[in-house]
């Protein structure tokens, strides 16, 4: 298996730049494709198969590509606190309002706008660091 962390951070990043004004507007039904989309193009690097525009942006855009890394971990995050929330509700008994009320805060919208704040500004602090040395 190839090493494909680069493009899958950059396709997290993207997924969450795209997902995040349409969550904020309330317009599910694009944030629910976009979401397929996600899951279908990690499936797609998971399968050692190339995605060309991905590598292309990349390639072309290295700064972008950068600070679309550097968010990138937000929609993985929220995917596994789904499913350790979801499985350790079942297992651990908790009652549904604890499951519920836990996914609602980590699928907040707010709380992922927060989760990018707190990446970009994890990226500058880096690239201060790398440019002062």
């Amino acid at each position: 298996m190839k090493l494909w962390s680069k493009e899958a951070l950059v396709m997290g990043g993207i997924y969450g730049v795209l997902d995040i004004p349409f969550s904020l507007l309330g317009i599910e039904i694009i944030s629910a494709f976009l979401f397929w989309g996600f899951i279908i193009s990690i499936v797609i690097l998971c399968c050692n198969f190339h995605l060309k525009p991905l590598q292309q942006l990349i390639i072309k855009y290295p700064v972008s590509s950068y600070y679309l890394s550097a968010i990138g971990w937000v929609p993985y995050f929220m995917i596994i606190n789904f499913m350790l929330l979801t499985g350790s509700g079942y297992f651990i008994d908790y009652s549904d309002y604890f499951v519920k009320y836990s996914m609602g805060i980590l699928l907040n919208p707010y709380t992922g706008l927060c989760l990018v704040l707190i990446s970009f500004i994890t990226a500058y602090i880096k690239k201060l660091k790398i440019n002062g040395d």
